[in-house]
């Protein structure tokens, strides 16, 4: 990097400018907002709407790559505030390929659906289909999140209530893939078999074995 992109840099860190060049080459991801702090810098632009700086905390997902986190320092529209610090908001994002360091919010996409990589071992769902504890769970309420497996299924937020299998019965949410064939079973109160791994909230459902009895 030369000096005046360095100097160049340096304002658009100050400012919350973005850098075209990142949104127009990189790569396109999915991110999860988890933190935005305001700061006094403010920008009034062409059409006379004010512009905040703003650093973004995300938890960044690319497709078929390992989710990490982010820091990204940007300008916002005010009248915008209000609806990103909502609970739960996800952007599309522009990051890096050989630096993930450098990521920009590219606000003029919309967010798009990625596939998490595939995981093995010990806590994988795999593992914990095949060597958890069987238990019962009843499903409480199901949301998709906009991500799929590595074999392209959805993947859904499970509010489940561990009702069988335990000693005391409790509440968990979990992330877990949805083949199209368990479709049918997504319903308040549906009895679903599942696996139980090592700690209370590694829960996997076996959509394979059906509904629970």
């Amino acid at each position: 990097m030369g000096l005046f992109d360095s100097i160049a840099k340096g304002f658009r860190d100050i400012t919350g400018g973005v850098d075209q060049e990142l949104l127009a080459t990189g790569e396109l991801g999915r991110g999860e907002i988890v933190g935005l702090s305001l700061s006094g810098t403010t920008v009034t632009v062409g059409n006379g709407l004010v512009e905040r700086n703003c650093t973004f905390q995300l938890n960044v997902i690319l497709d078929l790559q390992p989710p990490f986190q982010a820091s990204v320092n940007q300008r916002v529209q005010e009248i915008n505030l209000p609806q990103l610090q909502q609970p739960g908001v996800t952007v599309a994002v522009r990051v890096d390929p050989a630096d993930h360091s450098r990521v920009a919010i590219d606000f003029a996409t919309q967010p798009p659906e990625v596939r998490l990589p595939e995981t093995t071992g010990p806590g994988s769902a795999a593992s914990i289909l095949e060597t958890g504890k069987p238990i019962v769970v009843v499903l409480v309420a199901n949301q998709p999140i906009g991500v799929k497996n590595f074999k392209g299924d959805p993947v859904h937020a499970l509010t489940l209530t561990v009702a069988e299998g335990v000693e005391t019965p409790y509440q968990v949410q979990v992330g877990n893939a949805v083949p199209a064939s368990a479709l049918p079973l997504l319903f308040p109160g549906s009895r679903l078999n599942a696996k139980l791994g090592d700690g209370p909230n590694e829960i996997v459902v076996d959509w394979a074995a059906g509904a629970a009895k």
